[in-house]
């Protein structure tokens, strides 16, 4: 994927950014919502990562690879692999994955509530 259609995929994000700040009073979204955010990630360092199955774990791994070879911009991927194993480069992009796991299972318990 080139670099001009990864930019272009990313866009579906812009909604959100704007329902957010549409949603807040005035001022900056993040600087409102990252003392929050910033709170629970700490909390979840702390602590294990969710409960899973193996299969989940699996899964995890086999969407690590996709997401590197599929999403990761060319560009980037080159500078990740000549400083990085490609091991090290997949526990990384797994320990976002886990994280972006972790705060949708927070989300759906109701823990992020505040935001």
């Amino acid at each position: 994927m080139d670099e001009q259609n990864n930019s272009q995929d990313m866009h579906w994000l812009d909604e959100f950014q704007s329902l957010a700040n549409d949603a807040l009073p005035d001022g900056s979204a993040c600087a409102q919502i990252h003392p929050i955010v910033e709170a629970w990630l700490d909390e979840l360092l702390e602590g294990d990562p969710p409960d899973s199955r193996d299969s989940v774990w699996q899964a995890m791994s086999c969407l690590t690879t996709e997401v590197i070879y599929k999403l990761t911009p060319e560009n980037i991927l080159e500078v990740l692999q000549e400083h990085f194993e490609e091991d090290e480069i997949a526990t990384w992009l797994e320990s976002l994955l886990l994280v972006g796991r972790a705060f949708q299972i927070a989300l759906d318990e109701g823990r992020l509530d505040d935001l």
